[in-house]
């Protein structure tokens, strides 16, 4: 786990994007608590951390793709997925696990 951010830097339905392990990750706290998501949508590489939070539903800025940023599962098209990493909040620090969680499946986004 790597220190991205003081806790007090994201404050409830806050966005940010940090960077950890050479990658960057957009960071969101919903309900009191953190998550962290890969910050590219599978579409066009998106920035995600530059996009709508709307509850647990974070929004590419560039089309609207929707990701539920607990466990990164798109809403559209069926089957798209993000990159979800481990967080942890402690010592007034908030922590990132660098490495993501395996995608639940293999998905290849629609050509262009």
């Amino acid at each position: 786990m790597i220190a991205v951010l003081p806790s007090g830097g994201l404050p409830e339905g806050g966005r940010a994007v940090v960077v950890a392990g050479g990658r960057e990750i957009a960071v969101v706290r919903v309900e009191g608590r953190v998550y962290a998501v890969g910050n590219s949508c599978p579409h066009r590489g998106g920035p995600l951390g530059k996009g709508d939070l709307s509850g647990h539903h974070l929004y590419c800025p560039l089309h609207a793709w929707c990701f539920d940023v607990r466990n990164g599962l798109g809403f559209f098209p069926p089957g798209a997925r993000i990159a979800t990493h481990l967080t942890e909040e402690r010592d007034g620090q908030i922590f990132v696990d660098p490495v993501a969680q395996p995608l639940a499946n293999d998905f290849e986004p629609p050509g262009p």
